[in-house]
């Protein structure tokens, strides 16, 4: 009998930390055999616990991954796993969300790369979810208090990157305060604000779809907010993404694309 009122009253001890009842977390993996997904797959699962903890509901889209990670990230009774090569980057987002949309007790959604294991935290997330409770935003874009510990090149070149959607996006400094942390990934919805990503559909429609829908519904009057997170960058992350020279390709490729497939559009509509 006291072993079973040790599991029950551990059981009861963990449930009281499940404080996010009505928030289901969105993501996708893809973690071959190199050293960077290495690193990373390990940053994965620490997200995962974090989020068991918080008794945070997980839907995953795999593109592929190693058979080890798989098996790691399936021992958690909170993350569902969906299985799926065929899908592009855009796409694979979107499924996950529609599987996260399809829990009746959800009413809040997290887009969250699976690195960003130290953001799955009470307070921050807290901080996220206030003002959709509040029915006072439907999109929240986290942004990060400080970029000290991020690689030196990333912080340099999110940072033009934010400023300029902004500008192509005729997002004025007064109304949204400060500078939206756009390219940090993270976004918080309602399921009002969801259907600006569920329905995204972009030429280039990969990193830009957790970017671009934001912009979208700011225009269309959605009320999107920014609230700061206290996200620290995982050293071993950074010691191997600066290793890495196509790690550096990649962030300038990017900028370059994202920027591009924002411009296309509100160019348009500006000259209707």
């Amino acid at each position: 009998m006291k072993n079973l009122d040790k599991i029950e009253n551990s059981s009861i001890e963990k449930q009281e930390n499940f404080k996010f009842p009505d928030l289901v977390v969105f993501t996708s993996t893809l973690y071959k055999n190199d050293e960077v997904s290495k690193v990373r797959e390990k940053l994965a699962l620490k997200f995962f616990n974090n989020a068991d903890q918080l008794g945070v509901r997980c839907v995953v889209l795999d593109g592929g991954s190693n058979e080890n990670f798989l098996e790691e990230a399936k021992k958690f009774s909170n993350v569902e796993i969906i299985v799926d090569s065929s899908l592009g980057m855009g796409e694979g987002r979107r499924a996950a969300l529609e599987a996260a949309m399809g829990e009746n007790k959800a009413s809040f959604f997290l887009w969250i790369e699976p690195e960003k294991d130290d953001l799955i935290n009470e307070k921050d997330l807290g901080k996220m979810i206030a003002d959709l409770r509040e029915n006072k935003a439907d999109i929240i874009v986290p942004r990060r208090e400080s970029k000290e510990t991020m690689p030196e090149f990333q912080a340099w070149i999110e940072n033009r990157a934010n400023k300029k959607a902004m500008e192509i996006a005729g997002v004025g400094r007064e109304e949204a305060k400060e500078v939206w942390d756009l390219w940090f990934g993270p976004k918080m919805f309602n399921r009002e604000g969801a259907k600006y990503f569920l329905e995204y559909k972009g030429k280039l429609d990969k990193w830009d779809s957790i970017i671009k829908p934001v912009l979208n519904a700011y225009q269309d009057g959605k009320r999107v907010s920014s609230v700061d997170v206290n996200y620290k960058y995982d050293i071993s992350q950074k010691e191997s993404e600066e290793k890495d020279r196509e790690m550096k390709k990649k962030r300038i490729i990017q900028y370059i694309k994202i920027l591009a497939e924002l411009g296309d559009e509100f160019w348009r509509k500006k000259e209707k």
